[in-house]
């Protein structure tokens, strides 16, 4: 019968490796974000890909969950493909990196957030410049001209 050998003398693979060798293989969200942005058009595809932008990377709970921006008409088929997206990712890197997505709408102009001049009556007017404060006059011509949401 043989008996166990207890090897003392070995070390990981890792303590052997120069530190240049250490920084390139260390899986760093940052590294990964930026080799996600390089072949994103791989990883999804043209048509998936352009539907969708990668805008960054973050942990929670120790798990990395990925931000995505999308088009709101795409966002339903972006939505139900959530999991192959999780899965593709995963695959191109090797290991299970993101477990979770998140997706933003990209801006859109609506016609809720139209910018509106704030126009004066000629009576307003009037009395703002019947004002004798020099300073308060122009504030308060600054401020009638200045564009606001309504």
């Amino acid at each position: 019968m043989k008996k166990n050998r207890n090897f003392s003398s070995l070390k990981p693979i890792g303590a052997l490796l120069p530190d240049n060798i250490k920084k390139l293989i260390k899986n760093n969200v940052s590294t990964n974000l930026d080799t996600l942005k390089k072949s994103w058009l791989i990883i999804l595809g043209k048509k998936t890909a352009k539907k969708c932008e990668l805008i960054k990377i973050q942990k929670y709970s120790n798990k990395n969950c990925i931000f995505l921006k999308v088009d709101r008409k795409f966002l339903i088929e972006i939505d139900y493909e959530r999991d192959r997206i999780i899965e593709k990712i995963n695959s191109f890197l090797g290991y299970e990196f993101a477990t979770k997505i998140l997706i933003n709408f990209k801006d859109i102009n609506s016609t809720q957030l139209v910018k509106k001049s704030l126009n004066l009556k000629e009576k307003t007017r009037n009395l703002i410049e019947s004002v004798k404060d020099e300073e308060l006059r122009k504030k308060l011509m600054n401020f009638s001209h200045k564009e606001k949401y309504e």
